[in-house]
């Protein structure tokens, strides 16, 4: 490197202590040697100088290459971009039929059961009711049998008769209270079954709006707010 420092210090005051051309600037020197000096210079330079030159000639062929990779990599890119958009597409239309075929099944599901309850309840509301008007009917007809039994007998007759009518009183209240235990029963099981239902409802259209915004937005359609 220090011979080519000292070359080119030889060529400049070659040049600085030439003869000049009258009436010019030019100067006269002598041309074999500074020719000599050049192709040692250029002899001497080192490999980088000589690869930077090189890809510096190539520079156009480098830049079209890179070019033409970024163009590819973009192409690429592009492609798998719409690929991935397509399947998040796919996977949420999926998810959307699941959700809705599933709040389907939920109300058919709700549906049977409110119908199995009520049927429940007017069943057992029915039993009740001609259970309590079988002992009505047996007790009031114990209490006939009694009193005819004791008819002829004055003092016994009034117990007798007194006692049925209490009977009769008793198992009347007994049949109207086992009436209004059973319509208060069904009621509640009714309106337990009522709130069930609101719950799966509200957590149906929970699950869809959670669907909706993970959604993207596609051409010409925003994107859903998230919750």
């Amino acid at each position: 490197m220090d011979r080519i420092y000292d070359t080119l210090d030889e060529i400049v005051t070659m040049i600085e202590q030439a003869r000049g051309v009258p009436m010019s600037t030019s100067a006269m020197v002598p041309r074999d040697h500074v020719l000599d000096l050049l192709d040692e210079l250029r002899d001497r330079l080192p490999p980088a100088v000589i690869q930077a030159k090189a890809v510096l000639d190539r520079r156009g062929e480098v830049l079209d290459a890179a070019q033409v990779e970024a163009d590819r990599i973009t192409s690429r890119a592009r492609q798998e971009a719409d690929a991935l958009a397509a399947r998040v597409r796919a996977d949420a239309e999926d998810v959307q039929a699941i959700a809705v075929q599933r709040q389907a099944e939920l109300l058919a599901l709700g549906q049977r059961e409110h119908e199995r309850l009520v049927s429940e309840g007017t069943r057992l509301r029915a039993d009740v009711i001609a259970q309590a008007q079988q002992e009505h009917d047996e007790l009031l007809a114990q209490g006939h049998s009694e009193r005819e039994r004791l008819i002829s007998e004055s003092e016994i007759y009034r117990s007798a008769v007194s006692r049925a009518d209490e009977l009769g009183a008793a198992t009347a209240a007994e049949a109207d209270v086992m009436r209004r235990e059973v319509d208060s029963y069904v009621d509640a099981k009714l309106a337990d079954f009522e709130a069930m239902l609101s719950h799966l409802l509200r957590s149906v259209e929970h699950g869809r709006a959670n669907v909706g915004a993970r959604r993207p937005a596609g051409p010409g359609r925003p994107a859903a707010a998230p919750e």
